[in-house]
């Protein structure tokens, strides 16, 4: 499947879309289709294909240019994927964003519509449960890097586990939970027999930890002071 791309970009809607108005853009054909149907999805607006804003975050709705699909991304930016999926039928789509709107559970959800899979860590935040639930799926992982063997080897320190972890190739990052752009991050990896630490927020330092209680008893410190 391709991404939906911008109305403005080259390609012609009408030849796989014929039953959507796309002139004044995807959010405005998916508002009267939406109509037609007794939705109310008003607050749609243009976006990375239409955008709605509900109180369980941001649902995305994009089309296919190279073959007919219509994509659903529901999202806590840069915290967690409620559910993602894609249908030919842009009825079931909409049905789909309004019942979301409304509040449906997430397991009824996506028992109503197969074709949306829950995000890994769906069930975990909707549980309070993210920080507990990100910790596994990278311990888990079966594709170890640098920055996971890293956790791997810091989990047995239990005070750590209040704390976000993410992993870029070979480096590990700790934030508060939930995570947010923008949010004071301890970011740790190997360094030769010793540790390079970056701590971000409003002072930036950069440092080296020789042992690796040092960096366990730092991560607490950094985030305590804060």
């Amino acid at each position: 499947m391709s991404d939906k791309t911008s109305s403005t970009e080259s390609w012609d809607p009408t030849v796989l879309y014929p039953d959507l108005d796309m002139s004044d853009g995807l959010s405005e054909a998916l508002k009267r289709r939406a109509a037609g149907l007794g939705l109310s999805l008003d607050g749609l607006v243009e976006g990375f294909g239409a955008e709605l804003a509900t109180e369980r975050g941001t649902v995305s709705v994009y089309v296919g240019t190279q073959e007919r699909f219509f994509g659903v991304k529901i999202y806590e930016p840069d915290v967690v994927v409620w559910a993602t999926g894609a249908t030919v039928d842009v009825d079931q789509a909409l049905h789909a964003v309004a019942a979301w709107q409304r509040g449906e559970s997430l397991d009824d959800f996506v028992s109503e519509f197969p074709f949306m899979q829950p995000g890994t860590l769906a069930r975990a935040y909707a549980e309070g449960g993210l920080t507990e639930g990100k910790w596994q799926e990278l311990l888990d992982s079966q594709y170890p890097t640098g920055g996971q063997r890293l956790l791997v080897s810091l989990a047995p320190f239990a005070e750590l586990r209040s704390f976000y972890p993410d992993i870029s190739y070979n480096e590990l990052r700790f934030t508060m939970p939930p995570p947010r752009r923008g949010d004071r991050g301890f970011r740790v990896q190997k360094d030769g027999p010793g540790f390079h630490v970056e701590e971000s927020g409003p002072q930036r330092r950069e440092y080296t930890l020789d042992a690796l209680d040092e960096v366990a008893r730092r991560i607490v410190e950094f985030f305590a002071s804060g």
